[in-house]
C-alpha cells in the first residue's frame, strides 16, 4: 500500500472514532441530558416586586443615580419644584402574570418564540430576559440544558434614578437659565392596562405589510399630575424575533414641550471569567450616510471618562442603535424605523453611564442612556414614537431583521489595516456560513447513525481541511521552496568556509547560489503573508461564534472555552482552576515540524536563533493556554495537515553545482565586483520602468556572455587535451593550464 492511500485511510479512521466516540457516549446515555425549562410563572411568584425600596440599606457597593445635566453619578437631590410622579394607588399585578413568550426550545425558531421576556411592573421595564435556544455558560457538564438568562436586572437593584432597562425619565426645560426639570418614572408603579377582554397580556395580530408574525404585548401607563401629562408604554414581543418592540406615547391636557431619557439594557452576565480579558463592552451604532460608523468603549473607558466629568456620548450623528454586549451576545435600543435622514432623528445625544461601580473596573455594569428630541405636545393630540429592543446572540440571522450585522464581526485586539479588513469580510461571509453548512453535513450524517445532532468539532476539522486544500497551491509552493533552501545548505557551509573571513563575498556567492538554483529566499515570507487574510478569517470566525459556544467534542465540553481536561486542587497562577492540553499538544506539533523540517543550524547564530524560538514556542503555550478550544482543534489539525503536505511531498531535487560552475560563479562575481569598483560612472537611483528594464536587460547580456566565456574556457581545455601533434599523436597537457 502507499504512503497516500496509508494517510487516507488512517485519516478516514479517525475522523470515524473521533465522531462515534460522541454518539456512542449519547447512546450509553452517558452525555448529561437537558432538563426541562424552569416554570418561569413559579419562579416569579416565589419573588418580591418590592422595588428598590429595599435596595442597598448596607452595601458599599451601591449605585449611585446618574445625573444626564452632569454626566456624572452623583445622586440626585429633593427639588422642590419637582413634585413626585403618580403611581402609589395602582393595583398590584402578580409577576407571573407580566410574561411575554417561552422559554420552550422552539422546533422552528423562524415561527416560534425564541426568547421569553419578564416585565417589571414598577418601571414599566424589562425585568428578565431568557433565551430558548442558549443555555448557560458550561463549566459544569451537570449544568447543560439551562436555559441563559441573558439581562438579569433584580429590582432590588435598580438604579434610584431610573429603574429597570427602558424605564423613563421625563425633562422639562424651565426659565431663567434654570437646569431643567427631571420627572424620574422608573420608581413609578405603573398601571398594567388590560384589554376590552380583561387581558394583561394581549395578543399582536400579525402585520403583513412589514412581514411581522403575531405575538403578545403589555400595555402600562401612568401620569404626571403637575405637568397634567400621561405617558403609555406598550412592550410587544412577536414570534421569529430576538426582540421587543417598545411604544411610548405622551398625551398631555395643555400644550407644553418636553423631552424625554430612555435607559438601555444592562444586567448582562459575565462569561469566561477565568479565562477571557473582556467582558461587557458598549458600543454606539451612528448612522453616517450609508455607512455606520461603529464605537465600542470597555466599562472602564466609561469609568474613566465619568470621572473625567466628560461623559462618552454621542451627538453630532443620528443614533442607529447602543448598547451592550460581550463575545457572543448583544442587548441594544435602535429607533424604529431607523431614521433615513437627520431631520427624523428620535435622539439629540445619547450617553454611556455607569450602573453599578466595581472594583475591577471591566466588570462594571454600564448601559447607555438616550435623550430625545424636544416634542411639542397639544392638548388631547398624542405623540408618539417607537423603537426596537434587541436582546440576544450575534448571528446574521438574529441580527438581521434589526440592520444590526455590523456587530457579527470581531473587533477586538489589534486589526491590521487591509489584511484585517479583508479577513472579516472572509470570517463574515465565507467561512461561518460554510462552517453552519459542513456542520450540517455532520448533522445529517449523525442521523444515518441514531444521533440527534451534529458535531461542531468535526465540522472545525472538516472546515480546515477545506480551507487548506483551497490554498494548497500556495502551500505547496512554499514547501517546495523550504526543501529547496534544505537541500542547499550543505553548499551555503561550504561557501562560508571558503570565504569565511570575508562577509561581503559570502553574501554575494550566497545570492548566486540561490540564483542558479531558481531559489528565491523571500518566497518563504510572501506565501504566508497571501494566507495571512484567510487564516485571520478563521480565526476571527471561530472565536466569535456562537454555534462553538456549550458545543462539546470527546472531553472537551464547550468548544468556545479552554478545554479543561481537568480541574487542578487549587487555582494555579497564570494557568488558572483547569489543566488545558491542546495547547501544549499545539506546541508540540511546531517543535516536532521544526525538528522535521527546519535547515540545520550552520553558523553559532543560527543555533542561538533556533533555541529561542524553541523557548518562544513554549512561552506561547503559555500565551494561548487560554483560547478557546475551537481554536486549538483549528490549529492542530491545520499543524498535522503541514506535517503530512511536507512528508508526503514529492520534492524537485536542487541539481548541485559542479566545480566549475562554482568556480565560474565564484570568478564571474570577482569580475562584477572588480568591474564595478573600476567604473567611474556612479549607480544611478532607481528611475522609471524604463530605466529598470533596460538595467535588467543588460545585466541578463552581462551573465550570457560571462557564462559562454566560461563555456568556451572549458571547450579550450578540451581540444587542449584533444589537438594530434605532427607525429599524430595527442598533446600532453599543458603544465602551465594543468
Amino acid at each position: 500500500m502507499s504512503d497516500h492511500k496509508r494517510w487516507i485511510l488512517f485519516f478516514v479512521m479517525s475522523l470515524g472514532l473521533a465522531l462515534g466516540a460522541q454518539y456512542l457516549l449519547d447512546a450509553l446515555g452517558l452525555t448529561p441530558k437537558r432538563p426541562p425549562a424552569p416554570d418561569a410563572a413559579a419562579e416569579l411568584a416565589a419573588e418580591d416586586e418590592g422595588g428598590p425600596t429595599k435596595a442597598f440599606a448596607n452595601d458599599p457597593n451601591a449605585p449611585a443615580a446618574f445625573s444626564p445635566e452632569t454626566g456624572t453619578t452623583a445622586a440626585l437631590t429633593a427639588d422642590p419644584a419637582v413634585p413626585a410622579a403618580a403611581g402609589t394607588d395602582v393595583k398590584l399585578v402578580p409577576a407571573d402574570q407580566l410574561v411575554l413568550g417561552s422559554t420552550n426550545q422552539p422546533t422552528n425558531p423562524a415561527s416560534e418564540y425564541r426568547i421569553q421576556v419578564q416585565l417589571a411592573q414598577r418601571g414599566a421595564g424589562v425585568r428578565r430576559v431568557i433565551l430558548a435556544q442558549h443555555q448557560t455558560e458550561l463549566l459544569d457538564k451537570k449544568d447543560r440544558g439551562t436555559p441563559l438568562t441573558l439581562l438579569d436586572a433584580d429590582p432590588v437593584s435598580f438604579p434610584d434614578a431610573f429603574g429597570p432597562p427602558l424605564s423613563l425619565q421625563v425633562v422639562v426645560p424651565r426659565k431663567d437659565e434654570l437646569p431643567p426639570a427631571v420627572y424620574s418614572l422608573g420608581d413609578n408603579l405603573w398601571e398594567s392596562v388590560p384589554d376590552d377582554q380583561g387581558r394583561i397580556v394581549r395578543p399582536l395580530e400579525a402585520d403583513p405589510e412589514t412581514r411581522r408574525l403575531e405575538g403578545e404585548a403589555v400595555v402600562f401607563q401612568t401620569t404626571v399630575p403637575a405637568l397634567g401629562l400621561t405617558v403609555t408604554k406598550t412592550l410587544g414581543l412577536r414570534k421569529g424575533v430576538d426582540g421587543l418592540e417598545l411604544g411610548i406615547s405622551f398625551s398631555s391636557d395643555k400644550p407644553q414641550t418636553l423631552a424625554y431619557r430612555l435607559l438601555g439594557p444592562y444586567g448582562l452576565p459575565i462569561e469566561g471569567e477565568w479565562y477571557n480579558t473582556s467582558f461587557r463592552d458598549l458600543f454606539f451604532g451612528k448612522i453616517n450616510g450609508a455607512v455606520t460608523e461603529l464605537e465600542t468603549k470597555t466599562p472602564s473607558d466609561v469609568l474613566d471618562k465619568e470621572a473625567q466629568g466628560d461623559p462618552i456620548r454621542t451627538t453630532s450623528l443620528p443614533l442607529k442603535f447602543a448598547g451592550i454586549e460581550n463575545q457572543y451576545f448583544a442587548a441594544f435600543l435602535e429607533p424604529d424605523p431607523i431614521p433615513a435622514s437627520p431631520e427624523l432623528r428620535h435622539d439629540e445625544r445619547t450617553l454611556a453611564t455607569v450602573i453599578r461601580p466595581t472594583a475591577d473596573k471591566l466588570k462594571s455594569e454600564v448601559s447607555v442612556v438616550v435623550e430625545s428630541r424636544p416634542l411639542t405636545l397639544t392638548a388631547g393630540t398624542p405623540v408618539a414614537q417607537s423603537y426596537s429592543f434587541f436582546s440576544g446572540p450575534k448571528t446574521a440571522e438574529a441580527l438581521a431583521p434589526f440592520g444590526a450585522e455590523e456587530l457579527t464581526a470581531y473587533r477586538k485586539g489589534w486589526q491590521i489595516p487591509v489584511i484585517g479588513t479583508l479577513a472579516t469580510y472572509l470570517a463574515r461571509n465565507v467561512i461561518a456560513p460554510l462552517l453552519d453548512q459542513i456542520y450540517g453535513v455532520t448533522k445529517t450524517v449523525a442521523g444515518f447513525l441514531g444521533g440527534q445532532r451534529g458535531s461542531y468539532g468535526i465540522a472545525i476539522i472538516l472546515l480546515t481541511i477545506v480551507v487548506r486544500l483551497c490554498i494548497f497551491p500556495l502551500s505547496r509552493k512554499q514547501a517546495i521552496a523550504a526543501k529547496r533552501m534544505q537541500d542547499l545548505q550543505p553548499q551555503m557551509v561550504a561557501i562560508r568556509e571558503k570565504y569565511k573571513d570575508d562577509k561581503e563575498k559570502i553574501g554575494r556567492e550566497t545570492m548566486l547560489l540561490y540564483k542558479k538554483s531558481g531559489v528565491n529566499p523571500m518566497g518563504g515570507c510572501l506565501l504566508p503573508l497571501i494566507q495571512m487574510p484567510i487564516f485571520l478569517g478563521l480565526w476571527q470566525a471561530l472565536n466569535n461564534s456562537v454555534a462553538l459556544r456549550n458545543s462539546p467534542f470527546l472531553w472537551i465540553s464547550n468548544l468556545a472555552a479552554p478545554d479543561m481536561l481537568f480541574k487542578f486542587p487549587s487555582e494555579v497562577p497564570i494557568l488558572g482552576p483547569y489543566f488545558n492540553l491542546l495547547p501544549f499538544a499545539v506546541v508540540a506539533l511546531m517543535l516536532v515540524q521544526t525538528k522535521l523540517f527546519a535547515p540545520p543550524a550552520t553558523t553559532p547564530e543560527q543555533k542561538q536563533q533556533q533555541q529561542v524560538m524553541n523557548v518562544m514556542l513554549l512561552v506561547m503555550a503559555v500565551m494561548f493556554y487560554k483560547v478557546p478550544s475551537g481554536l486549538g482543534l483549528y490549529f492542530i489539525t491545520s499543524s498535522l495537515w503541514s506535517i503530512c503536505e511536507r512528508l508526503l511531498l514529492k520534492s524537485t531535487p536542487v541539481k548541485p553545482l559542479l566545480a566549475t560552475e562554482a568556480g565560474a560563479i565564484a570568478e564571474g562575481a570577482d569580475s562584477k565586483s572588480n568591474s564595478r569598483s573600476r567604473s567611474a560612472t556612479p549607480v544611478k537611483e532607481a528611475g522609471g520602468w524604463r530605466d529598470r528594464l533596460k538595467e535588467r536587460l543588460d545585466q541578463v547580456m552581462e551573465d550570457a556572455a560571462h557564462d559562454k566565456t566560461v563555456r568556451n574556457s572549458d571547450k579550450d581545455r578540451t581540444n587542449d587535451r584533444k589537438r594530434p601533434t605532427k607525429n599524430g599523436g595527442n598533446n600532453p597537457p599543458d603544465k602551465k593550464r594543468g
